[in-house]
This record gives C-alpha cells, sequence and structure tokens, in this order.
C-alpha cells in the first residue's frame, strides 16, 4: 500500500501508548493490550484519468481514487470499550481534518464487533474490531514512449473491380512525419 507510513501514524496516533502490529498469525505476540492493523482490500473506484498529452521524456500521468478496508483489531482486556473510544475520536473534525491533510478520506467505518479468540482451548482473550473505509488517489507514471517518425507509403490501382492490378503512378505517394 502506498500510504502504509501515513495511515501508521495517523492510527498510532489515535493509539497513544498502547502498541500497534502488522496483523500476522505467525508473528510473535506482544504482550496485552496491543491492537493490529490489516489493508484487506484496495479496489480503484471508477475509470482512472489520463494526463494530457505526453511530455518530451514519453511519459504521461495516471491519477486514480482506489478505496482500501483498514481491519484495525484490539487485543486486551476492555477492547470492546476502547475501540469505542477509538471510533469515536476518528470521527472529531480535527481527527478527520489531519487524513485530509495526508490526502487519504476516512468515509466510512464499520460496527465494533466484539470478538473473544480461544486460546489453547482454554482462554478466552478479549477482543473487538472494527474496519475503517479509507480512500486515496493514486498517481501512476506510464512510460509509453516517444514517436519520431511516421512513414507513411501507399499504392492504389487504377480499378480493382475490373480486374486492373497495374499501379497506377498518378496515385502512388509517401509522406514522412517527423514529430
Amino acid at each position: 500500500m502506498i500510504y502504509e507510513g501515513i495511515l501508521w501514524t495517523l492510527l498510532q496516533d489515535v493509539i497513544g501508548a498502547e502498541k500497534l502490529i502488522i496483523a500476522n498469525q505467525n508473528a510473535p505476540r506482544p504482550t496485552l493490550p496491543y491492537w493490529t492493523v490489516r489493508a484487506s482490500s484496495q479496489r480503484y473506484i471508477g475509470n482512472p484519468t489520463y494526463g494530457q498529452g505526453v511530455d518530451i521524456n514519453g511519459d504521461q500521468k495516471i491519477q486514480g481514487v482506489v478505496e482500501a478496508t483498514l481491519q484495525i483489531q484490539r487485543i486486551g482486556d476492555n477492547s470492546d470499550s476502547v475501540c469505542a473510544d477509538f471510533r469515536d475520536h476518528l470521527k472529531k473534525t480535527t481527527e478527520l481534518d489531519k487524513w485530509r491533510a495526508q490526502q487519504i478520506i476516512l468515509f466510512d467505518m464499520g460496527d465494533i464487533l466484539d470478538i473473544p479468540f480461544l486460546i489453547d482451548n482454554d482462554y478466552l482473550e478479549p477482543r473487538a474490531a472494527i474496519d475503517l473505509f479509507i480512500r486515496f488517489g493514486r498517481e501512476l507514471l506510464d512510460r509509453v514512449g516517444i514517436i519520431d517518425t511516421v512513414n507513411i507509403q501507399s499504392q492504389f490501382v487504377t480499378n480493382q473491380s475490373l480486374n486492373i492490378s497495374s499501379i497506377n503512378p498518378d496515385l502512388t505517394g509517401q509522406i514522412t512525419v517527423i514529430l
């Protein structure tokens, strides 16, 4: 994801002192409480916009809007109420302005799900989850190249319907376009 570092900073700012990690089932688990984040899907919204023409290097800019889902989980005691505070903090105008300043729009949030997780068939670990739905701009560079010269050669026969296949020199030409 192109905005990983920025998103990490924005999320950590809201979470505060608790640990934030990338969701990974095989990674060592930090001590409770901690948060996990995972970008679960990315898709383009609409069609990309192609820039006006190609520059002198043969490059063309392509811009589009991408929508992504961030799956956030908090593991530890009172995770459902802590997630509710997290959600409420993200609704503040000042917080949304921080995201907009980074050209990321937090346009929706899912429900807070209380999902205790069974550990070693013995212990229900307290856990809550919320999905954040974001949109951000994506800019690509397409190296289409430059066409320097176009050569067009054509020869026309006099009349194909009469089975005359000789070339008429008056209808033969060559055009060279240098760009």
